[in-house]
């Protein structure tokens, strides 16, 4: 007689499979939380790609608008409240038109073509002026929405997490005198007291620029500044 077989699964394989299972359903929460703070990380580096562009944007302008006159050759600003020496140098009783350290072949000089000495903007009025945007501070806005939620019932598109992240421009004067060393000095190197948190409200030689990014996602890993 003819034994007839058939083909069955066997029980060690049975087992191997709900092995594999339980191992892949055990690790599909890590997994799931993995992919949620891969987007969390990729929504903060689209955020500071926006600050980046930003800030390059605006550094391509004028660094005052005194200096934006197209009718005038581009001059040296003067600060009336700056440190002395970046004023005009003066040798003797003759006013030289330039600053320390600036060679005469420059074209940089304190008197623009029509002879007038521009001064710095006072601290007072950095700002928007004239609807236009042609010096660096033209820039400085509050808050506004760097990234926006989405909402929609579409397959297609999903709901994206409200992220509420904004971006925002300011532009100071900080204090323009180094410490330890002085301008005219021989040292080759100059250090600031702490010049990225000490804004002055008087017009310098140096403005810093910041970009600021905020958010108040609910979302722990979103609640940034």
């Amino acid at each position: 007689m003819r034994k007839r077989m058939r083909r069955a699964i066997a029980m060690l394989e049975l087992i191997f499979a709900i092995v594999i299972l339980g191992i892949v359903m055990m690790s599909a929460p890590m997994l799931i939380a993995t992919a949620t703070q891969s987007s969390y990380v990729g929504l903060q580096q689209e955020a500071i790609a926006s600050a980046a562009s930003e800030l390059g944007m605006i550094l391509t302008h004028h660094w005052d608008e005194g200096n934006t006159d197209p009718t005038r050759n581009a001059s040296i600003l003067a600060s009336l409240n700056g440190n002395n020496d970046l004023d005009e140098m003066v040798v003797g009783a003759i006013p030289t038109g330039r600053r320390a350290g600036t060679p005469d072949s420059s074209s940089r000089r304190f008197r623009d073509s029509l002879g007038g000495v521009v001064n710095t903007t006072t601290a007072a009025n950095l700002g928007p002026d004239g609807g236009d945007r042609d010096d660096i501070d033209d820039f400085i806005t509050a808050a506004k929405t760097a990234m926006k939620e989405e909402e929609s019932t579409s397959t297609l598109i999903g709901d994206v997490v409200d992220t509420g992240i904004t971006i925002e421009v300011n532009v100071n004067y900080l204090a323009d005198t180094p410490g330890g060393s002085t301008y005219k000095g021989t040292g080759s190197t100059l250090t600031y007291h702490n010049p990225f948190s000490n804004n002055i409200a008087i017009d310098s030689n140096i403005k810093k620029v910041q970009v600021r990014l905020r958010s108040n996602s609910p979302e722990e890993e979103l609640q940034k500044d």
